[in-house]
């Protein structure tokens, strides 16, 4: 693995003194903007009701089709590969376009998946739904930590930003308690058809939110900018963050922003920090956990409806300590979250893994039930919201869209190989083994974190400047 390039700069770089309004611990947030966030986190409802209720569907859907346990896989994650379109298309139409307009075109599609994969007559217009449903998730993963984290003051930040995956884990249980309703093969279009409910929310809200602010910078329109960040900092004096984030735009300007300035040398450390990041969050074993659960229950012993009830539990779980990381994220930091968490995941996989190698275990499935807790509660507190805050805030802005996008894709990537290959891996390596695996990836995730820079605090042009710095620092050291 790499280590990261910010983290060796040689002499320290000291921060510019934030804006007034980006200093931690001032300015203050209006109803506006809080109304913004919050309906731009319905882009996380959605995520997570895919998510959740996908796994649940997906058995019904075998029994009616007569799937193997591969096209099942197929069933779930054929929305992850819509998902890896949209995360790659989402930013450049961000970038165009605006953040708002591509949020509204992904509640569109997410609404129009769900109603067609109700509908559908056949399994490929079933697959096909799922992957145009998967593009409105994807795009709106991109966009929607993106636009907060333009929206949102430092102080903040982090927290609002992980607002996103505490509406995801809200999604996912909501999804749970679906699957529980229309427990039976006839009934999996009704727990389908449901999520252009969130997808409704979603595309109508948007109506309501405005422009990000350094978007509107980016094209020029000042004015409408100056207007906007009034409007979200109260009668707080905006001229000296927008002089910001016009210095910032300038500098920006004598770059395309296209994709090869995802290369330039003080650029790929960043992008390659997001990249990791995005992939140890999600190769962790997280979604083989939420779609399969009660599957790796009754494996420990448990029986059929134990275990559904036991994954609404998780499910309970994950949101309760999502709430938790909000509360840390911005106090303790993105880097020791991180850490604190892989750490956690490897030691509770492993233990999942010795508890189901040991055959007749009296209490086994308690005790992977337990195991399982704990792994969530790791989870959310750290790379389940901590990832999508650091993939916000760290790109600089001329490619912050189009290098968020690249990130997303590899979380919908990470997520499509584990969809497909978590039943034959189960079925066929044995659910220990499986557990095992997944626990050298978390030891990679810990070696990582403890080379990763810290972001919290800064103001995304204070990061821009750290790396930019560091690199420039790097290549006089190798000129020298």
């Amino acid at each position: 693995m790499q280590s990261n390039p910010g983290a060796r700069q040689g002499a320290p770089v000291p921060p510019r003194p934030a804006p007034a309004e980006l200093r931690p611990g001032s300015g203050r947030m209006t109803w506006y903007v809080y109304l913004a966030i919050a309906i731009s986190t319905f882009g996380g409802l959605i995520f997570g009701y895919d998510t959740g209720v996908a796994g649940g569907a997906a058995g019904f859907v075998a029994d009616d089709y007569g799937l193997s346990s591969f096209m099942e896989g197929v069933v779930v994650s054929t929305s992850l590969l819509g998902g890896a379109i949209g995360a790659m298309s989402g930013g450049p139409l961000g970038d165009r376009f605006g953040r708002r307009p591509v949020l509204l075109l992904s509640g569109v599609l997410f609404t129009l998946g769900a109603l067609l994969s109700a509908a559908a007559p056949a399994l490929t217009v079933l697959l096909l739904a799922r992957v145009v449903l998967g593009a409105g998730v994807g795009a709106a993963s991109v966009l929607v930590p993106v636009y907060i984290a333009e929206l949102a003051p430092a102080r903040i930040r982090g927290a609002l930003v992980a607002g996103y995956q505490l509406l995801t884990t809200l999604g996912i249980v909501l999804a749970y308690g679906v699957n529980a309703v229309f427990g039976d093969s006839q009934a999996w279009r009704w727990s389908l058809g449901l999520a252009a409910v969130p997808g409704l929310l979603l595309a109508g809200g948007v109506l309501l939110v405005p422009e990000s602010p350094r978007w509107l910078v980016a094209r020029g329109r000042l004015d409408a900018a100056r207007d906007l960040l009034r409007r979200v900092r109260g009668q707080a004096d905006v001229e000296e963050e927008l002089r910001e984030i016009e210095t910032v735009h300038r500098q920006e300007t004598r770059r395309s922003g296209g994709w090869r300035d995802l290369n330039a040398p003080w650029v790929r450390p960043m992008v390659l920090i997001g990249v990791l990041v995005a992939f140890f969050a999600n190769g962790c074993g997280i979604n083989l956990v939420i779609y399969f659960a009660p599957q790796i229950l009754q494996t420990a012993g448990m029986g059929s409806s134990s275990s559904l009830l036991a994954t609404v539990g998780l499910g309970v779980v994950n949101v309760l300590f999502t709430v938790v990381g909000m509360a840390l994220v911005d106090r303790v930091g993105r880097k020791p979250l991180l850490l604190a968490g892989a750490v956690g995941m490897t030691v509770t996989l492993a233990a999942l893994a010795v508890v189901m190698s040991v055959p007749g275990l009296p209490g086994a499935n308690w005790l992977s039930f337990a195991f399982l807790c704990l792994y969530i509660v790791m989870y959310a507190v750290s790379p389940g919201l901590v990832a999508y805050v650091v993939i916000s805030e760290i790109f600089p802005l001329h490619v912050r869209a189009k290098a968020t996008g690249v990130a997303t894709f590899v979380i919908f990537a990470t997520n499509l190989v584990i969809g497909l290959t978590s039943l034959p891996m189960l079925d066929g390596l044995g659910t220990p083994t499986t557990f095992w695996l997944f626990t050298a990836v978390c030891v990679l995730f810990v070696l990582f974190c403890l080379r990763m820079p810290e972001t919290k605090g800064r103001t995304l042009e204070q990061l821009e400047e750290r790396f930019r710095a560091a690199a420039e620092e790097r290549h006089r050291l190798r000129g020298a």
